[in-house]
């Protein structure tokens, strides 16, 4: 399942991928998803599935810190630090995303001091609600549900050019859609994000996407992790 998170219901979209012997099946996708919709969406997902959303899992440590010390009047943390370097580097970036930047060569939108802030407090309130119905979310991916990034996942499997259904099936002929799903996927940019976000959830599954290694296990596990695939084509996701 792929996900493409955004702050308003309009404009989030969800899609599904059926893996069977030689080929994968593409729902078409559907928009319009409310929070409790969601939380039902992921709550209901089996030992076998997986789910790749497109949304950060959570603030910098460091953004996070410097929130709580200004609210309570304590000192800045970044005080004595060059404040332009300060407010564009650890408050707006997370560690995953320097190594994002390292591996596909772009920044990916940063999680705090931005608009992407509002949508990581949605998935907040979702994962909230998960948890008080028993299901918590690990934020490195480990347990079936995953934060991906679409753009930096096309980097690398070389599909930079335009968000396009053929681009897909020539570098995995063996997609198969279902009736009139890829003209929506062509015509909707949030829609074609949840299919990138299915298919890395796919990588997610089989282990071959970046893990936070042990130094950074302990980060990850309060900001989020990145779950970028290795670098190389679509074939073997099937």
């Amino acid at each position: 399942m792929g996900i493409d998170l955004a702050a308003r219901p309009s404009a989030t979209a969800v899609t599904v991928i059926e893996w069977g012997e030689g080929s994968a099946r593409v729902s078409a996708p559907r928009g319009g998803w409310t929070d409790d919709e969601l939380v039902g969406l992921l709550m209901e997902l089996g030992p076998d599935d997986w789910a790749g959303v497109d949304c950060p899992f959570g603030w910098p440590v460091e953004f996070v810190r410097a929130v709580s010390a200004h609210a309570a009047g304590e000192p800045w943390p970044g005080r004595g630090q060059e404040q332009a370097g300060y407010r564009n580097g650890p408050l707006r970036f997370r560690r995953t995303d320097v190594v994002a930047r390292e591996l596909t060569g772009a920044w990916p939108q940063p999680p705090a001091l931005g608009w992407l802030s509002v949508v990581v407090a949605r998935w907040a309130f979702i994962a909230d609600e998960m948890n008080a119905r028993g299901r918590p979310i690990d934020r490195t991916g480990a347990d079936r549900i995953a934060e991906v990034y679409p753009a930096g996942a096309r980097r690398l499997w070389g599909l930079r050019g335009e968000r396009s259904t053929a681009a897909l099936v020539h570098a995995a002929p063996w997609l198969e859609f279902e009736p009139g799903a890829r003209r929506r996927f062509d015509e909707d940019t949030d829609a074609y994000d949840a299919l990138i976000a299915a298919l890395v959830a796919r990588a997610v599954a089989q282990g071959s996407t970046t893990r936070p290694s042990h130094p950074d296990l302990e980060v990850a596990r309060t900001e989020g992790w990145l779950h970028l695939p290795h670098a190389g084509g679509l074939a073997g996701l099937l």
